[in-house]
């Protein structure tokens, strides 16, 4: 017998030994486990219900009062129902534990009344928990401390109060199981000599298996033998080819390495250990001068003059992310040339994979980038002047494309069409033009210029000065370039401006008025006062004359109207004369009195009464007096050129005056033709009328507005077409602040 053999066998048999003393091991285990799982489940059940059925016997209220002893009708009932429940169940004795741990009942009279206090299931029962224990023959119970003789598994369970207060005793049983134990021992038995017969024919069968094996591999060894003979031979002819493909390779190599020399860029081959497998010519020269090439045996050595690879933030290694990607990355890093000057290289690598896919290193080729990047530089910053240019722009200034998209925006764009950069690009310059617009004026042929409207998110209409021209793209494609410049504020100085020049010329004009009729009362004020002499001598020597004398009569009434025309003279020169624009107390009543006073010389107006509606107690207010007359005057004039003329109504026109909570009150009011609510809405602009041409200039109601509003009040206008019209003017006792001199001149007297 052969020494493999020999041994197999050994192995064999202590391996079948252990095998069966384990899966025996295993299987009593297993079965004493159930065993166990089953009995305490099944006893658990049955004293569960044992329980349940005797506490109908008046026990239960027997444990609750505390009894010490049951009475002989309650044992007599436990029996019978046991000797009932338990014929063919093998319970061989039953006990009932009192609160306080006393044997109240058991099957086996002798043990009624022991103390069992003490017993560890009568404790664990009493605590709510059941307890059970299985315990063989001649051996100690671990709960009542006494030997067995026989096979037998024990339970404890908690006698529950019906309301609710807890365990009031505890119920055990004491179940048979000789029997069960006794099949359990029977059935290992049969598996015991199954398992071995089993592995007995197993080990037979391996046994036979092994010595045909080994007939087997003897034969093999034999063949192996002839065989490598043959492999020997075969060894010497490959080596002869090997030979002769390695002077393959090395003229491959010196091709590949004089193709490589001819990139006018650093190459090199690098391994996964950063060793450098190849490298060109250029690359050599990366190698200072005197140096042995043999020193510079990695990539970081010869490319970055270093003696451990790239690790900061400004140089990553190009090797590693390739080895974490899989794929070819490109790297900037910042390096100097031989003679000390900084220059910016790109590190375009590679990987190199074996053809089963294992990785075998890189390929890394640098490019001169210092150039590129100082023009890249320049670029940027350019741009980033342009920009910066763009944004102090006072203009918007926008990029379209060929449908006027908008692509860029000046800080001034986003301002005035009140958008964010994000909001605006992307969107069509024609959504910022009024819907009746819409942009046409991007439709006029490049460049053009012209005024227009906008109206952007907020719904704002203004006015703008637009212009739009061609913008010249590399690629060809046509886009425009807009330029927009609020011109609100520019219209509003026009407007202003214009305003102005209507009363300085009004001025003027009012000037050269003031110069006429000074003069002209000059020269009426000398037969005015010749006329008085004479009436004055004629009524002296008409004394005698009866008062009712014709003659009489005509003396007086012509004294009467040079008295009147005295008057009317006093009061034309009194509003022609300059007056003080310096604030000063006025008597507003006194004001209102004159104004409405002068009016009624008008013969336009004679058909118009005024009927005066003035506080007594209205206090004096502080302004300027020819400014507020006029307010008033032209405010009149509004509400006589709004009454029919040819139709005397005393009462047409009524002016009323008042004291407020915080200043004074002045009310005209009409019933003449009155206005519509668009006509209100646009009364109070410069240059607007509804009169004809000729007639009105537009700057009556617009400089009352502004006139009230300088002095601190407001101008509120009420009216009804057909009905008439409310002009409310509120002023306040005094003036906040100054109001210059000169600031508001006077206007024409004829309003709108």
């Amino acid at each position: 017998m052969t020494q493999p053999l020999r041994l197999f066998l050994l192995i064999s048999i202590v391996s079948v030994t252990l095998t069966v003393a384990s899966l025996l091991y295993l299987h009593v285990r297993l079965t004493e486990g159930y065993i166990d799982i089953h009995l305490d489940s099944h006893n658990k059940n049955l004293a569960v219900v044992l329980r349940n059925s005797i506490l109908k016997t008046g026990l239960e209220q027997e444990l609750l009062d505390g009894s010490h002893v049951l009475t002989s009708t309650t044992l007599t009932s436990i029996r019978t129902k046991l000797e009932r429940e338990l014929r063919w169940i093998p319970v061989i004795k039953v006990k009932i534990y009192s609160r306080d741990g006393r044997v109240l009942f058991s099957t086996k009279s002798d043990e009624i009344g022991e103390d069992a206090s003490d017993n560890k299931g009568y404790l664990s029962a009493m605590d709510g928990i059941p307890a059970s224990g299985k315990v063989d023959p001649d051996d100690l119970n671990e709960f009542d401390k006494v030997v067995e003789i026989q096979n037998l598994h024990q339970q404890y369970v908690p006698i529950l109060s019906i309301n609710g207060d807890g365990p009031i005793g505890v119920f055990e049983t004491y179940l048979d199981i000789h029997e069960i134990i006794k099949n359990v021992e029977a059935m290992q038995q049969t598996m015991f000599w199954m398992m071995g017969s089993l592995l007995a024919a197993i080990y037979l069968a391996i046994t036979a298996t092994f010595l045909r094996t080994h007939g087997l591999l003897r034969n093999e060894t034999r063949l192996r033998e002839m065989h490598l003979n043959e492999l020997r031979g075969m060894q010497a002819n490959l080596e002869k080819r090997v030979e002769e493909r390695t002077a393959e390779l090395d003229h491959a190599k010196s091709f590949l390495q004089s193709v490589i020399d001819g990139i006018a860029n650093p190459l090199f081959v690098i391994r996964p250990d950063f060793t450098v497998a190849l490298m060109n010519q250029k690359a050599r020269s990366l190698i200072r001068p005197g140096l042995d090439e043999r020193d510079y045996r990695y990539c970081y050595q010869v490319s970055h003059n270093l003696q451990t690879p790239c690790s900061q933030p400004e140089h990553p290694c190009p090797f590693m992310e390739v080895r974490q990607k899989g794929t070819a990355v490109s790297v900037k890093h910042r390096h100097q040339d031989q003679e000390g000057n900084e220059v910016i290289l790109e590190l375009l690598t590679t990987p190199l994979y074996s053809v089963d896919g294992q990785f075998e290193g890189v390929i890394e080729v640098q490019h001169d980038v210092t150039e590129l990047v100082e023009i890249q530089n320049e670029l940027i910053g350019s741009q980033a002047r342009l920009q910066a240019t763009m944004d102090n722009v006072p203009d918007a200034i926008l990029t379209c494309d060929n449908d006027f998209v908008i692509l860029s925006a000046n800080q001034s764009a986003l301002g005035l069409l009140n958008q964010t950069e994000s909001q605006l690009v992307g969107r069509r310059l024609g959504d910022f033009f009024p819907d009746d617009d819409n942009g046409s004026v991007l439709a006029l042929e490049s460049p053009a210029h012209q005024q227009t409207v906008l109206k952007p998110v907020s719904d704002m209409e203004f006015p703008v000065d637009l212009w739009k021209g061609p913008l010249e793209n590399t690629g060809g494609d046509s886009s425009y370039i807009v330029v927009i410049r609020d011109i609100t504020e520019q219209i509003k100085a026009q407007r202003d401006l214009e305003n102005t020049r209507q009363q300085n010329f009004h001025q003027e004009k009012m000037a050269a008025i003031g110069e006429l009729a000074a003069g002209i009362l000059h020269e009426v004020g000398n037969p005015i006062a010749a006329i008085a002499g004479a009436t004055a001598e004629v009524k002296s020597a008409t004394r005698d004359i009866s008062e009712n004398d014709y003659v009489t009569q005509n003396i007086e009434l012509i004294d009467e109207q040079i008295t009147r025309l005295g008057k009317i003279t006093r009061e034309i020169a009194d509003f022609t004369s300059p007056k003080p624009r310096e604030r000063e107390m006025l008597d507003l009543n006194e004001l209102l009195k004159s104004t409405a006073r002068l009016l009624t010389y008008d013969r336009r107006f004679g058909s118009v009464g005024v009927r005066l509606q003035l506080d007594k107690n209205l206090p004096a207010i502080v302004g300027v007096a020819d400014q507020l007359t006029q307010v008033f005057m032209n405010l009149l004039i509004n509400a006589m050129h709004a009454c029919a003329p040819d139709e005397t109504n005393n009462d047409a026109i009524i002016l009323t005056s008042e004291t407020g909570s915080d200043g004074v009150h002045v009310c005209v009011q009409d019933f003449g033709s009155g206005m519509s609510t668009e006509t209100i809405e646009h009364v109070r602009e410069t240059f607007y009328t509804t009169k004809p041409v000729g007639e009105g200039t537009g700057l009556g109601l617009s400089l009352c507005d502004t006139i009230v509003s300088a002095h601190g009040g407001e101008l509120r206008i009420e009216s009804e077409e057909g009905k008439g019209t409310r002009v409310h003017v509120f002023l306040p006792l005094d003036l906040a602040g100054e109001v210059p001199p000169g600031d508001k001149p006077n206007e024409n007297r004829r309003a709108m």
